[in-house]
């Protein structure tokens, strides 16, 4: 008989706003005439980028022009109002630094982007298709974070805290004995016999004391829990579980959005966020001998960015790799384990991320979850060679950020940002059933089901963990979990991994 390990990394946040989130009002882009001879705006942010409401933040952005002309102004969006922003300091010509401060009274989101204009032409940032979204605001501290291990009937085995250190993702192998975590600062292996680590690994060893935003990162183990490949801030570690020293290294030029790895660690893939300098926005293959296998990064002459890569999946053997990207390229892919682009979708949605992919054992199937708009597509179905097979839209629901696929790929399961889980065959898109939790806001951060589909986990902002079989919509039992459990920006807050064998739910 099979057993069956889930896994969850509950980041223990609670998040009020996420960064993917989108606003609901259209901004027309700058017209070709109106950027004729215009100045620049780099380095667009708000600081800190986390935190809760009655906080004072900054957002920031340095205007410069080439021929040192001064601003005729320089302007912040916020929640469709326009703000003149301040000088801080330097000079046009190597750039001019200016702020607007601004104190939240709510969780509610805050969408912003910036203009200026030299009198002649105007520029923007923060801005691609639609205005950024930020901080994001939590209710909670965020203090007590910690992975916890659950057994099949959602009995807790063991946890492990991490205090203010926010755990990043999750890994489990498939013979359900070894599980791999990263957080802001660390990289840890355990057995499912015990919280305390195998081994530990930290390149800043030293956690500040105070309230630390949260880094992409991702992590991926090999079936039998012999390899584990991590990355922390730019550079993708591998190591054996016998040894907290790295077996090589590798320059990957940002922060993994997400990585997997085949079943035998012959094959790990990384997608990345936006860097400095253009670098970044890419997938990256090796084999673990640190062998780069290839890279991939769209183009887009119109943007300054590409689009991220988000979480990869990648089949048992290697062989396929399914990926989505963020804006402005919004697109579902799929390559083979050489590196070969075998498909590239058209874009999916108006001006939101595809979020997530998910691929069946064989790489038959791959379905794609996205940020769309109220009725328009948030679930897609993929074969192979690129046909769409069958999309799923709802009146309730304009994203989903969470999906997976059976091992067989005859089930496909989603959750959405309006508090549904959908649960559907492959032959339609006519969901079996769909579970509702009711609450203000109420969204789901990850789902997975198992390998033939008989089970589905999911959790989110409801502090809870479900789980629930393919029967029913009405949960087998849900764990009461001591803070929100969620996915955000570009940064896995939940993550769900079922593996081959059957005992253990883990979780955090």
């Amino acid at each position: 008989m099979k057993k069956v390990i889930i896994i969850f990394i509950l980041i223990c946040l609670s998040s009020f706003a996420f960064a993917e989130e989108k606003t609901t009002e259209m901004v027309p882009k700058l017209t070709a005439a109106e950027t004729i001879d215009a100045p620049t705006i780099v380095n667009s942010e708000v600081y800190p980028v986390w935190g809760v409401p009655c906080t004072n933040y900054t957002y920031y952005a340095i205007y410069k022009d080439g021929k040192g002309r001064e601003p005729k102004y320089m302007r912040i969006w916020l929640n469709g109002v326009w703000h003149d922003m301040k000088l801080l300091n330097g000079d046009p010509k190597s750039g001019v630094t200016y702020t607007y401060n601004y104190i939240p009274d709510s969780g509610s989101s805050n969408f912003y982007y910036f203009e200026a204009s030299n009198g002649i032409g105007k520029a923007r940032g923060s801005i691609i298709d639609s205005p950024d979204n930020g901080p994001v605001l939590f209710s909670e501290k965020l203090d007590n974070n910690e992975i916890v291990l659950l057994d099949k009937n959602g009995k807790e085995m063991w946890s492990y805290g991490t205090g203010i250190d926010w755990v990043e993702g999750v890994a489990i192998s498939k013979d359900g004995n070894y599980i791999a975590a990263i957080t802001n600062f660390y990289i840890y292996l355990f057995s499912k016999g015990s919280n305390v680590p195998l081994w530990k690994f930290c390149q800043h060893c030293e956690i500040p004391s105070s309230l630390i935003s949260g880094n992409m990162a991702g992590i991926a183990i090999s079936a039998d829990g012999n390899y584990i490949a991590a990355d922390m801030q730019g550079t993708l570690y591998f190591f054996s579980k016998e040894s907290n020293k790295p077996k090589w290294t590798r320059n990957i030029e940002s922060g993994s959005i997400g990585i997997d790895m085949s079943d035998d660690g012959n094959l790990i893939a990384a997608g990345t966020g936006n860097a400095d300098n253009g670098k970044g926005q890419k997938i990256f293959l090796f084999d673990k001998e640190g062998n780069k296998l290839g890279e991939y990064k769209p183009f887009h002459l119109e943007y300054e960015q590409t689009g991220d890569f988000y979480q990869p999946d990648v089949t048992p053997d290697g062989k396929y790799i399914a990926v989505s990207t963020g804006c402005p390229d919004r697109r579902a892919y799929l390559f083979s384990g050489n590196g070969e682009l075998l498909f590239r979708s058209k874009q999916l949605t108006y001006d939101s991320p595809v979020h997530k992919s998910a691929i069946s054992d064989d790489g038959s199937l791959i379905a794609y979850s996205a940020d769309h708009q109220q009725g328009k597509e948030i679930l897609f179905l993929y074969d192979n060679k690129g046909k769409n097979i069958w999309s799923f839209s709802s009146q309730e629901d304009s994203t989903a950020r969470a999906v997976s696929i059976s091992s067989d790929g005859n089930y496909i399961a989603a959750g959405t940002s309006t508090g549904h889980i959908y649960l559907f065959s492959k032959n339609n898109n006519k969901p079996l059933w769909k579970f509702t939790e009711f609450g203000r806001f109420v969204q789901f951060g990850d789902v997975k089901l198992n390998s033939d589909g008989s089970l589905l986990a999911a959790g989110g902002t409801t502090k809870k963990i479900y789980l629930f079989s393919k029967s029913s919509s009405k949960p087998l039992w849900e764990y009461q979990a001591n803070t929100l459990l969620e996915q955000g920006q570009e940064n896995t807050f939940l993550k769900a991994k079922v593996s081959d064998q059957k005992r253990y739910n883990a979780m955090k």
